[in-house]
């Protein structure tokens, strides 16, 4: 990971947990004053902070993620062109019996001996 994304990443986090803070403050406030302008703050404002710093979050853990998930899909295409050039030989689908013609394929299995043919 470059450089620059962990201080986008890291500035995410931060304004996340600062704003996570500030909007507890508000709730808090509201708790031990409860007249009706704290708590009328804390379920307005308070809330719009609390959830602009989930969004920060959020933004934080898909730009930390984003990379891995190149990687992975990178990975996938690769695995998918190596399938594609080995040919179609190796993709055939198994016989469904192994037995010979001449053996009756129940009868095989539970130790029968091998019926005859006329």
């Amino acid at each position: 990971m470059s450089r620059p994304t962990v201080g986008l990443i890291e500035r995410r986090m931060r304004m996340a947990c600062w704003l996570a803070l500030v909007a507890l403050g508000m709730i808090v406030w509201s708790l031990v004053d409860p007249a009706p302008l704290p708590v009328i703050g804390a379920m307005s404002v308070g809330q719009v902070l609390g959830t602009a710093s989930f969004g920060f979050f959020l933004f934080a853990i898909v730009a930390d993620l984003r990379p891995a998930l190149r990687r992975v899909q990178a990975r996938a295409l690769l695995t998918a062109s190596d399938a594609e050039t080995a040919g179609a030989e190796s993709l055939r689908p198994a016989p469904a019996s192994t037995a010979p013609p001449s053996v009756d394929p129940p009868a095989a299995a539970a130790g029968a001996e091998p019926r005859k043919e006329p």
